[in-house]
């Protein structure tokens, strides 16, 4: 009897198999992009699991494999999920670009469409347009903003300089300077460096970062989360994202009681106003209170994530690379001299301190796989057909280490973004705040952050390595960015 049971149990599993495979073969176009065989209901999850746990590669490196055997645009089955990995510059742009590959994934979380980063369709078109227009408005992104970043520079060095020979761990003051730039157009107000709820608030946004996988992955494959993470690991990063949400309803709702109509001072009081109005004309709309708080909670976590990592890499590098610290140190101290801080207009001749900063940003790639697309109906990437429903995904990670576009792309070499002539060459195929569409909303004012942040630092200090601490490591710790592993520096104050 036992061995007429197993007859039947296998029989039943060899029918599960041949019907899944023979549903993804009649499910699949005859031009759906190559890609390897997976597992019964998990597909290939198991396998990137198990080879990151082997390897300790993070998931853009191991899709970046799989394209050297499948090709630059190849798929997955990722438990039930299919997922289209675009790999080089040529099908990122063209697939990023296509307005059927415009929208973004649905996640378990009912509410994260509200926002900007995981809208999709006409409200994410009507909130964007609407939170360009504030952002503009309030001179984000343009030169006359440049004194609000140059101020918040300078109350870093302020803070930092305290600690001249002393070893600390820059992350709280990056981390914190980014985010009172955009926290100054959004709520109105800076928060200090000592303001220990704020210190609080941000250790949550940077555990939450760390626990969403590259492309956010995790957040749109329920099983993924469950084989990453352990329930406990789940639960505090729910738990720290209500208090984020907390943080955020606060603030607009110390707004909504001091708010004087049509006389706004910060986005949300714009905000404030649009929704106001739209209630007055009764139209539907995709403006309201419920995704006020979750673009205000977007708007302050991108602003506050890459440029911070960004300055952290930075630092990192210079630090392991003392002799590209001094030749920028030189370049400054030519150009701009010591009886002054440097400016945007002084970009074009600090051409080597800019390209060392781009380069700081190509071979770090901070968002490796950026942000997952969702394919909202059929279309054509390249030669393939994308069926609708499909998730897309953009190896950035991959073209910014691709060695037709960059000689040696493992070595970090600042003088490929200068030309014959010495002057700063800034190449296309640099896409740290991706492309198309969907294209980082705050591009303009991050490039303007760490250019000031940058040189202000650079002019004012000297980093390295202190005496008793191990040399730090260039191998980061992947989550929905690329970030370093913690380490100390210290600084010298510049004569």
């Amino acid at each position: 009897m036992i061995f007429i049971a197993n007859i039947e149990i296998q029989s039943v599993l060899i029918c599960v198999v041949v019907f899944l495979f023979l549903s993804l073969l009649l499910r699949s176009p005859k031009d759906f992009p190559p890609g390897p065989w997976g597992w019964p209901l998990l597909g290939y999850l198991p396998n990137i699991v198990i080879s990151a746990y082997r390897t300790g590669q993070p998931l853009a490196q191991l899709l970046n494999l799989l394209a050297k055997k499948y090709g630059p645009v190849f798929s997955l089955n990722l438990a039930g999920k299919s997922v289209i990995v675009l790999n080089n510059y040529k099908y990122v742009k063209e697939g990023l670009n296509n307005p059927s590959v415009s929208d973004r994934p649905r996640v378990d979380e009912a509410d994260d469409g509200e926002g900007l980063a995981m809208a999709s369709g006409e409200p994410w078109k009507e909130r964007r347009r609407l939170t360009l227009t504030t952002l503009r408005s309030f001179g984000v992104g343009k030169r006359s903003f440049e004194e609000n970043i140059s101020e918040e520079a300078e109350c870093l060095a302020k803070e930092i300089s305290n600690l001249r020979g002393k070893a600390f761990d820059p992350c709280h003051f990056f981390t914190n300077a980014a985010s009172n730039v955009i926290c100054s157009v959004v709520f109105g107000k800076r928060f200090e460096y000592s303001d220990i709820s704020f210190k609080r608030l941000i250790h949550m946004l940077n555990e939450n970062l760390k626990s969403v996988s590259s492309g956010a992955l995790n957040r749109m494959i329920p099983f993924a989360r469950y084989l990453q993470s352990s329930r406990s690991a789940i639960m505090a990063t729910s738990r720290n994202r209500r208090n984020i949400m907390e943080f955020m309803r606060d603030n607009v709702n110390e707004h909504k009681k001091v708010h004087i109509q049509n006389e706004p001072t910060d986005f949300i009081d714009v905000y404030l106003d649009e929704i106001k109005q739209r209630q007055k004309l009764n139209t539907h709309s995709a403006v309201n209170d419920k995704n006020l708080l979750h673009t205000v909670r977007d708007l302050f976590v991108a602003g506050t994530e890459t440029t911070s990592t960004t300055l952290r890499w930075a630092v990192l590098y210079l630090v392991l690379f003392p002799e590209i610290q001094h030749r920028i140190h030189q370049e400054i101290d030519s150009v701009v001299g010591r009886n002054r801080l440097p400016r945007l207009a002084d970009k074009t001749e600090l051409a080597f301190t800019s390209a060392t900063l781009l380069e700081i940003q190509r071979i770090a790639s901070i968002a490796p796989l950026g942000i997952a697309h969702f394919c909202g109906e059929e279309t054509t990437i390249g030669p393939y057909t994308i069926p609708k429903g499909s998730i897309v995904l953009p190896n950035l990670w991959a073209i910014h280490h691709e060695p037709d576009l960059w000689a040696n792309p493992d070595e970090f070499n600042p003088e490929r973004f200068l030309d014959e002539d010495r002057e700063l060459q800034e190449k296309e195929e640099l896409i740290q705040f991706s492309i198309g569409r969907r294209v980082c909303i705050g591009e303009n004012l991050a490039k303007m952050e760490l250019y000031i942040f940058f040189t202000h630092l650079l002019h004012q200090f000297i980093f390295k390595k202190p005496d008793d601490s191990p040399p730090p490591s260039l191998e980061g710790d992947s989550g929905i960015t690329n970030y370093p592993k913690p380490f100390l520096v210290e600084l010298v104050v510049r004569d």
